[in-house]
């Protein structure tokens, strides 16, 4: 597929890569209600090319499966995870979006993991948006429908909605609460424009990836992410 204009390679789709940033993103920046249902051992990785050239881009996303348990049983649960580093909100995302979830949803059929009868698994789509512009964009495809449906259309109407990890909502201490290497993460990404905020927030995140069961692991994906990061700040 063709690259956007304004698309740049962010490194996120590699840091997602890791069971421990994609578990770090669930428990940290999801409601805790979610977190609390996931068996975070069970992740495993799903991603690849499902979806069809409708759009004119590049996809940076991962897809991960985790077995959830609700009404006592265990159950595969997808994550579709979208990183939207655009230098502006593309306001046709929900309708990209819900393309992307049923191109998975085909490749789940034609790889015969379910088929049309036995149904189709739950997804919790998940956008990651890490611009300074104020987020605009619906976050269920029914509200972009206007006007305002008649009552008999609107049980018609198409409805998929993802939960925005907005990283400009979350302050320089909320971050550093968290105290992980994604939270340190997102704060050097704020701290950008600032060379001291900067390094603060390296500092916190080496410290992070120190205390980390798996630091080795880590700190080599974290160092190639950080090294692509300043590059591509420039002097």
């Amino acid at each position: 597929m063709a690259m956007q204009g304004n698309y740049h390679d962010t490194g996120y789709k590699e840091l997602f890569s890791y069971p421990e940033l994609v578990r770090e993103l669930i428990e940290g920046f999801a409601p805790p209600e979610v977190a609390a249902m996931m068996d975070f051992a069970t992740l495993k990785d799903h991603s690849g090319n499902y979806i069809t050239p409708l759009f004119n881009e590049k996809i940076e996303d991962k897809v991960w499966s985790v077995e959830v348990s609700w009404d006592g049983v265990k159950r595969p649960v997808y994550l579709y995870l979208l990183m939207e580093f655009q230098s502006t909100v593309d306001h046709s995302l929900p309708i990209r979006l819900l393309h992307y979830v049923a191109c998975f949803y085909d490749h789940l059929i034609k790889t015969q993991v379910t088929t049309a009868y036995q149904g189709m698994p739950p997804i919790f789509p998940v956008v990651i948006y890490n611009g300074s512009a104020r987020w605009t964009a619906q976050e269920d495809i029914y509200r972009m429908i206007r006007p305002k449906p008649p009552d008999f259309l609107r049980s018609y109407q198409p409805h998929l909605r993802y939960y925005l990890v907005n990283q400009s909502a979350y302050s320089t201490e909320q971050l550093a609460e968290r105290s992980t290497p994604l939270s340190g993460i997102f704060e050097v990404e704020q701290a950008s424009k600032d060379v001291g905020a900067m390094q603060a927030a390296v500092d916190r995140l080496v410290a992070s990836i120190r205390a980390h069961p798996d630091k080795e692991r880590l700190d080599k994906v974290i160092t190639r992410w950080l090294k692509r990061h300043l590059k591509r700040l420039g002097p």
